[in-house]
């Protein structure tokens, strides 16, 4: 889709270490930015938000990535779910407070996995929402799926198969640190297929509880989006970064698939 952007909002940067507990001054300053930058520059916008310190904590507890595997499974795809979508609403009213058309997708309502991949995905309601403008929302969810019952799909994997159908130009993950690490803490300027095998044996998991595996799965994730001509971008949440990027400068780690 012409003139189209995903932003990953990540749950390190909009959410506090406390449990369930939201970092509101930043979601709004990133509120305000971005309907700036979309005023200013004009283009069409996907948002996802990360989990941080909500759905990672409860997913974790009832193993839901496994699948439906004992009496208390049942009860935590309600559980789970239900705190996915929470955090995922802040964002979204903070987003409206700040002048942007946002709307929240469930993911769960759209995706249909099987054996933890996708099987199925309805697509047409986020594409006629992106015709009048409006932003959509997803985030990491609960996903049924036909073999294992359910399963998780983080934002990341969904931004995957959300870029295969819309094709954005453009997808920028805003993290809670400035992008990828080596092993000296030097920012990785770029991954790609040449160099990913040498850089994905540092890649590590999250500081925090994250279901989905961390940087590591960041990365790989990323290296799927690209496949389908996007320029992905990995970056910190502040400093004006998210302006630096759009605005092409060589900010963060960039990840090509070539």
């Amino acid at each position: 889709m012409k003139n189209l952007i995903f932003i990953k909002l990540g749950g390190s940067l909009i959410t506090k270490r406390k449990p369930y507990t939201a970092n509101l001054t930043k979601i709004r300053e990133i509120a305000r930015e971005i309907f700036w930058l979309r005023k200013k520059v004009g283009f069409k916008l996907l948002i996802g938000t990360g989990q941080g310190s909500f759905a990672h904590l409860s997913a974790k507890k009832y193993q839901t990535a496994q699948g439906i595997i004992n009496r208390n499974s049942i009860r935590g795809i309600s559980v789970v779910s239900d705190d996915a979508s929470k955090i995922n609403k802040i964002v979204v009213r903070e987003l409206i407070m700040a002048g942007e058309k946002a709307v929240s997708i469930q993911p769960s309502a759209i995706f249909l996995a099987k054996e933890g991949k996708m099987e199925s995905l309805f697509i047409e309601p986020i594409k006629i929402y992106l015709k009048y403008d409006l932003v959509p929302v997803v985030y990491g969810d609960v996903i049924m799926d036909k073999k294992k019952g359910c399963t998780i799909f983080s934002t990341e994997k969904i931004f995957t198969h959300l870029a295969r159908y819309l094709k954005p130009t453009k997808i920028i993950l805003v993290s809670g640190v400035e992008g990828v690490y080596d092993l000296n803490q030097k920012i990785v300027p770029e991954i790609n297929n040449e160099n990913f095998e040498k850089i994905k044996k540092f890649l590590k998991g999250s500081d925090k509880i994250d279901v989905t595996g961390g940087m590591a799965h960041k990365v790989r994730e990323a290296m799927e989006m690209a496949k389908w001509g996007a320029k992905v971008n990995i970056i910190g949440g502040i400093n004006g970064n998210l302006k630096k990027c759009l605005r092409g400068e060589e900010i963060g780690t960039k990840i090509e698939y070539s």
